[in-house]
């Protein structure tokens, strides 16, 4: 191999690693950013398409049927909410009612997720324009909400929801189920 060619494969090879140094510094960022915000507000009446049936709709309605549920907003194009995501699993598998907004995704996709990784949620809102995801306030992908059975929202989470923010601020919701 010539000199020239072997540097410019060694170049090559560090600015890949240092590329990829520098995703995982920003994605593990991203996990330690998680914010709660205590918040006072409706949600959003809405009419809109199930991911998993076409010919159903969901509403406001359909989603307030226990005292307290999460809604979580993803994506399939979010890697942060695939790491979320098993833990969506568990808290479904103890009874946590869960509620999700699939916000600006492929359909086909969003659907891949759900059947591959398993699906955490009662029922999928599918917000392919935004429009809900937008009138709820959400910046970026994962959000979750504490909306309780008047449609009040009492916490924003941005950021992932994993054991330690579940057993802070939302686990004395849940008691009991």
């Amino acid at each position: 191999m010539q000199k020239s060619t072997r540097n410019k494969l060694l170049v090559l090879f560090g600015l890949a690693l240092a590329i990829t140094l520098g995703f995982s510094i920003s994605m593990e960022r991203k996990l330690e950013s998680t914010k709660v915000l205590q918040i006072e507000r409706a949600f959003p009446f809405f009419t809109a398409e199930d991911l998993m049936a076409e010919d159903r709709l969901i509403s406001r309605t359909d989603i307030l049927t226990q005292p307290y549920q999460i809604v979580n907003v993803w994506a399939s194009w979010c890697g942060i909410c695939k790491l979320e995501h098993e833990y969506l699993n568990q808290l479904k598998n103890l009874g946590v009612p869960i509620i999700g907004i699939n916000y600006r995704d492929n359909k086909l996709d969003a659907i891949k997720v759900i059947k591959n990784e398993g699906n955490p949620f009662e029922k999928i809102i599918y917000d392919h324009r935004g429009d809900l995801s937008i009138e709820l306030g959400v910046i970026g992908t994962p959000e979750t909400y504490l909306v309780d059975r008047n449609g009040n929202i009492r916490l924003k989470i941005m950021g992932v929801l994993n054991e330690d923010i579940w057993n802070e601020y939302l686990k004395s919701y849940f008691q009991g189920i």
